[in-house]
């Protein structure tokens, strides 16, 4: 039988890690079909064992057998089937995590997903995460931060602006943004896209985006319209929100089928 789960990692790590979220298949004699993850502003680690998942993005195919991946800032949806007797571990980063690890363009990974090693941070542990369960992978990252952390003026005005913009839902101008963290616009842009892959304003889109998808998908009992949606999440219009929402989703909003997709468990 399949099984979705998720995991909160303990204070110590709350800062880098937001969340394990796991697809187990490894019991299952039949492989899992039909299923997207969408974009949500962090990156992932994905720890793949067994026969693999088959991921397709942006039109190209691609085979993720047993190892250790990481999975740049995604923009769009992307499909995921997982064959059976395979698990995939996916340790889930705050967009703000790999700037106090490494130097490497996180640019140059965005709706990308490559070998560890590619990333820039890579230790013989990584390796040897396949088939641990989900409590020593945690230590082991834990271990990998702990023997890397940068701190810098650069880490600090990334968090900084990356909280603002989850704690507004992504409803917040890029200037204000700015002249809040004291800094300029450009130099914003220039750090954000070079340590979290995508500009604020990609960043802000792709928030706001998953805030409607919430709202569709664990919808309130005064449950608004889609023009209420969309002006609620600051879309311009309805058409603006359809458009965004069917370029990311890869579906309509009244098409959206949250079964079809793995969402955050409501807590």
């Amino acid at each position: 039988m399949f099984k979705y789960e998720e995991y909160e990692v303990d204070k110590t790590l709350s800062y880098f890690i937001k969340k394990l979220w796991i697809l187990d298949n490894s019991t299952n004699s039949v492989e899992v079909t039909g299923k997207s993850v969408l974009p949500n502003g962090c990156f992932n680690i994905a720890v793949v064992q067994g026969n693999g998942l088959m991921v397709t993005h942006q039109g190209r195919e691609q085979h993720l057998t047993q190892g250790t991946y990481f999975c740049g800032q995604m923009t769009e949806a992307i499909s995921v089937t997982i064959t059976n007797g395979s698990k995939a571990t996916m340790i889930q980063l705050h967009a703000w995590t790999p700037v106090h690890f490494s130097s490497v363009d996180m640019h140059q990974f965005h709706d990308q997903i490559v070998p560890f090693e590619l990333a820039g941070i890579d230790l013989d542990l990584m390796s040897k995460l396949p088939g641990q369960n989900a409590q020593t992978i945690c230590q082991n990252i834990s271990l990998l931060f702990s023997q890397n952390l940068t701190v810098s003026v650069c880490s600090r005005l990334i968090y900084l602006a990356a909280m603002i913009l989850l704690n507004n839902k992504g409803c917040y101008p890029i200037e204000k943004l700015a002249e809040d963290i004291k800094c300029s616009s450009r130099y914003l842009q220039k750090i954000f896209k070079k340590h979290v892959g995508l500009t604020p304003k990609q960043f802000a889109v792709i928030i706001k985006l998953r805030s409607a998808v919430d709202e569709i998908a664990y919808p309130q009992p005064e449950q608004s319209s889609f023009i209420s949606m969309a002006i609620d999440n600051h879309f311009y219009d309805q058409a603006h929100f359809n458009n965004t929402f069917k370029s990311i989703v890869k579906t309509s909003p009244k098409k959206f089928n949250p079964p079809d997709y793995f969402l955050s468990l409501k807590k």
